[in-house]
């Protein structure tokens, strides 16, 4: 069965190394054909940034998303740009902590603060895609978290494996659902 996911955020948080992990887990690391596509605005940090996958348990003809899933947004003008593009049943994941204004119509909604968990629990703001990749685990169920630390522990150097694992945790711990 065909599944598609966005992430959507501004550059420097860490959107398409979520991509990159959750593509990992669900293909090298779980038994899925995927394909991940990325953009991202010319700004270095700050601009516009997004990865989109689409997974199937059959080999992929079209890798663009024609119909998501889910999506997950990391701060409010990438789901001001991007809510279009999900249906109103559909999973839309957010960082709380940046994301404010979500449109009521939207039915099924989780959130996670992966922003402030990882400045004020885990004291490195660079590890907020790591507890997005957790709450994205728990929320959709399409991969295990097993198949996600492996996807952690082949991208990321050992010397900061500990305090991702710990972040993952965080995040598929911690997210919530708000609607």
């Amino acid at each position: 069965m065909r599944k598609e996911l966005r992430i959507a955020g501004f550059g420097g948080q860490g959107v398409i190394t979520i991509g990159v992990l959750m593509a990992k887990a669900l293909g090298q690391f779980g038994s899925y054909y995927v394909a991940q596509t990325q953009s991202y605005g010319p700004e270095a940090r700050g601009g516009a940034c997004k990865t989109d996958l689409v997974t199937s348990d059959r080999e992929i003809d079209y890798i663009k998303p024609t119909r998501l899933d889910v999506l997950a947004s990391m701060s409010q003008p990438s789901l001001d740009a991007y809510a279009h593009s999900l249906d109103s049943s559909n999973l839309l994941l957010i960082d709380s902590t940046l994301v404010h204004n979500v449109p009521d119509h939207f039915q099924n909604v989780s959130s996670i603060q992966a922003t402030f968990f990882a400045e004020e629990k885990l004291g490195m703001r660079v590890v907020a895609n790591v507890i997005m990749l957790g709450a994205l685990a728990k929320t959709t169920g399409w991969v295990t978290p097993e198949a996600c630390k492996q996807a952690l522990a082949d991208t990321m150097p050992e010397k900061v494996l500990d305090r991702n694992y710990e972040a993952f945790d965080l995040g598929y711990v911690q997210v919530t659902k708000e609607r």
